[in-house]
């Protein structure tokens, strides 16, 4: 049985990954990116904490 964790954790991962997909190409097509973006940080902050929550011993 898949628990809720793994669920929320993969979630996190994908939605990573689209706002990453996003975010690319939106800079592509020639819209300035600051310094630090917000779609920047949510492309790397929302993988790593799927991955640490799906790594998290919860019982």
């Amino acid at each position: 049985m898949i628990s809720i964790q793994a669920i929320v954790g993969c979630a996190l991962v994908l939605s990573g990954l689209c706002v990453e997909n996003l975010a690319s190409r939106s800079w592509r097509g020639g819209v300035r990116a600051d310094r630090l973006d917000a779609r920047a940080a949510l492309a790397l902050g929302l993988p790593a904490l799927g991955l640490a929550l799906m790594a998290a011993p919860i019982a």
